[in-house]
């Protein structure tokens, strides 16, 4: 038999924290029905009592929001895959917040979306501590967000939601927080063996030339790419406005192994001879490998002296198809 309205009434002051924004009414204390029927019971409460009620079935409450008197608010984000470095915080918090005030965990664990929040509301007097706290553990409040917006989510069963009772330990609260959250943390999963700290990618090569000779560049160049060599070049990795040195410079730092093209057009140009010393004192200091190609029959220590003490591939007595191979062999054999 359902409830009448004072004794809808009855139990609403009975658990009712004067200040506090939420109510929780256990099921048990309402009658012994089926789950099914508390759905009627909170709309019950809603209709008669004109609040915002829900039955959570999972707690096995009803819990009622009914505005609140508090002066202090506060919602702060848990990082979902970190939530374990947050315990401490909560627990300090949970010390300083009165019967009258509430510490509530939201935890959305729809994938896609996982994210979770704790709201606080508190005397004014505890505010200030609290604030604190948040300071002292460098806390990212969330002020687009509080109980009352977080509330109509879990009504709409995007959070689900845990009641932190005044001054419950900090074991009690790790409990909490592991039965809020249905993923593992990241944490967890490194106990299991997965590494997060590893980022395993192929080798980035540096292109430098002289534009004159840009169309055989870029024909050798679009040739190892189709062959699956990251390249860094200026024509994809130079925005407009970008300083130009700047740029080549953070190329070279992000890059494993540098192609340089060298020809009569490197020799004649200042501006190409002042890239290529910087490159290579940057790729020497970086300790980085690089492969010298000539483009014709420049004297590449005219360019540079003692360059030409390197090995480089001559391409005006080879072929691009050979050269190609080479180059390939060349980044693939560098550790």
């Amino acid at each position: 038999m359902l409830l009448n309205t004072s004794q809808l009434k009855e139990l609403y002051n009975r658990y009712d924290k004067k200040n506090s924004s939420l109510i929780s009414i256990p099921f048990s204390a309402i009658s012994d029905e089926p789950l099914k029927f508390y759905k009627w019971y909170a709309a019950l409460f809603q209709i008669e009592l004109n609040v915002k009620a829900f039955a959570d079935v999972d707690s096995k409450q009803i819990i009622i929001y009914k505005g609140t008197k508090m002066k202090y608010y506060a919602t702060i984000l848990i990082p979902y895959e970190n939530r374990e470095a947050y315990i401490d915080a909560v627990n300090e918090i949970n010390q300083i917040v009165s019967s009258n005030g509430c510490i509530i965990l939201f935890v959305c664990n729809i994938p896609y979306n996982l994210v979770s929040y704790l709201s606080i509301e508190a005397k004014q007097n505890e505010g200030q501590l609290i604030e604190n706290i948040i300071k002292k553990y460098d806390l990212r409040k969330e002020p687009s967000l509080g109980l009352h917006e977080l509330f109509m989510e879990f009504c709409n069963r995007k959070f689900n939601m845990a009641n932190i009772p005044p001054s419950c330990s900090k074991a009690d609260i790790t409990q909490m927080f592991s039965d809020a959250y249905f993923f593992c943390s990241k944490s967890d999963l490194s106990k299991k063996g997965y590494n997060f700290n590893t980022h395993i990618r192929r080798k980035k090569v540096f292109i430098s030339y002289c534009h004159a000779n840009k169309e055989l560049v870029y024909e050798i160049t679009e040739a190892l790419e189709y062959s699956g060599i990251d390249l860094w070049i200026d024509k994809k990795d130079i925005s407009v406005g970008s300083h130009l040195l700047e740029s080549i410079l953070a190329g070279i730092e992000e890059s494993d192994f540098a192609i340089l093209f060298l020809s009569n057009a490197t020799l004649s140009s200042n501006y190409g001879q002042l890239e290529l010393k910087t490159i290579m004192s940057a790729l020497t200091n970086k300790k980085k490998g690089w492969y010298i190609v000539k483009i014709d029959d420049v004297d590449v220590n005219n360019i540079m002296p003692s360059l030409g003490d390197y090995k480089y591939y001559d391409l005006s007595n080879g072929n691009k198809t050979e050269l190609i191979k080479d180059i390939i062999n060349a980044i693939n054999a560098q550790n």
